[in-house]
């Protein structure tokens, strides 16, 4: 596998040039971006979660700590760290921590199991695993352990929640180290492919490219400050994350609204609550949700686009949305 410390650059120096020139990449990391965003929106509202609201000021500070607890437990540039958590404010702050450190987060969604993460053990060598303890019923701490007992390169379990043995994600907090400054080229995240052919494949994208993705997205998508956007899906799907996701909102200066599960019986009452604008779902979710709508009267009118991926539409169910939920965008199915 093509690690950092073999390959830096995912593009020849001339073609990141001409990029710069046109303005399609900015000279700065998503880790920077953060910074510049929390100058701008300060007291904000960046997201909001089961636990409360986070400004974009108190995210930037999160993610600081977080990258210092981090790099105390001996994270580097070039490093890989398996991130599996659900959607919540963790998974964000500690996104924007490993990519101020340089290390590469491999994004694994929540319903995956040992036989995909043994997998990606083997190809990508991680030196830690960030996980719940429990989520929707799983022990997630246990499949840790059992990587680590597998995988010599596992140097760490970061658990969200009750860590027993392992090392406890809300007791980072630590300086942010001096002298770590990961460039734009270089790599910032793994994701994964379908999987369709066995183990997941791990997809480079860098600092720069992938924020360029997220704003073109949200540019195209008509984002802007007064934008809500609900997180249905996973938070570690692409589609959430960066099309134009959870970093398109926050380049905007938008708000995060983070459901646990993509369930109407949880995200309609945040819709209505929240008065979220834009979500996200696959389409098996929108025909859940369009019979959900039948029986069920919550006022869901702030929601002004529902992006569709994942497969296309049939004709008969992107028919009923517009009635049921909101204006129509069929993605071209990249996720």
């Amino acid at each position: 596998m093509m690690i950092a410390s073999e390959q830096t650059f995912l593009q020849p120096p001339e073609v990141v040039e001409a990029y710069q020139r046109r303005g399609y990449r900015q000279k700065e990391t998503l880790g920077e971006s953060l910074r510049r965003w929390a100058e701008a929106f300060k007291d904000h509202v960046a997201l909001t979660d089961h636990r409360g609201e986070m400004s974009f000021a108190a995210l930037d500070r999160r993610a600081d700590r977080l990258a210092g607890g981090l790099h105390e437990l001996g994270i580097t540039a070039g490093d890989r760290v398996l991130l599996q958590l659900p959607n919540g404010a963790n998974f964000v702050a500690l996104s924007f921590a490993l990519f101020r450190l340089g290390a590469l987060l491999i994004f694994v969604l929540p319903a995956q199991r040992i036989n995909d993460l043994d997998g990606l053990c083997r190809n990508a060598q991680p030196v830690a695993y960030v996980c719940k303890d429990r989520f929707l019923g799983f022990d997630y701490r246990a499949m840790g352990v059992e990587l680590v007992a597998r995988h010599a390169c596992l140097r760490n379990i970061i658990v969200d929640g009750e860590a027993r043995q392992c090392c406890n994600l809300d007791g980072l907090d630590g300086d942010p180290p001096t002298g770590v400054a990961p460039r734009p080229t270089e790599i910032a995240c793994l994701l994964l492919s379908g999987g369709t052919t066995g183990t997941p494949k791990l997809i480079p994208r860098s600092h720069a490219d992938y924020a360029y993705n997220a704003r073109a997205s949200a540019e195209l998508c008509g984002f802007s400050s007064d934008t809500v956007y609900l997180t249905a899906l996973p938070a570690a799907h692409n589609f959430t994350l960066a099309c134009p996701g959870i970093l398109g909102t926050l380049s905007c200066g938008g708000r995060i609204v983070m459901a646990r599960t993509p369930g109407g019986d949880e995200t309609f009452p945040l819709i209505a609550r929240q008065k979220v604008t834009v979500t996200s779902l696959v389409a098996a979710l929108v025909s859940l949700w369009l019979q959900q709508r039948e029986w069920d009267d919550s006022d869901l009118s702030s929601l002004r686009l529902l992006q569709v991926g994942g497969a296309r539409l049939s004709p008969e169910v992107a028919r009923q949305i517009g009635p049921a939920l909101a204006l129509l965008w069929q993605s071209d199915g990249t996720m």
